[in-house]
């Protein structure tokens, strides 16, 4: 049971499945990289990519699934 109650409390993901800060940190840091490439590799941008990135990342792995319910 309790399994199932931590299964609830952690948006539908058990410990083992969350991302830890290394691998969010590398994801943040890729997808900043990503942005800079996408707007031409104009310098001048990094802290707006990076913050952009930043959301991205962790608005995918917050608890989407819980919309709706």
């Amino acid at each position: 049971m309790s399994r199932k109650h931590e299964w609830k409390t952690n948006g539908g993901k058990t410990e083992a499945e969350k991302p830890n800060a290394s691998q969010l940190q590398q994801e943040i840091e890729q997808l900043a990289y990503t942005l800079f490439c996408q707007c031409g590799y104009e310098h001048g941008h990094d802290l707006e990519h990076w913050a952009e990135a930043e959301r991205r990342v962790h608005e995918r792995h917050r608890g989407k699934g819980t919309k709706g319910e």
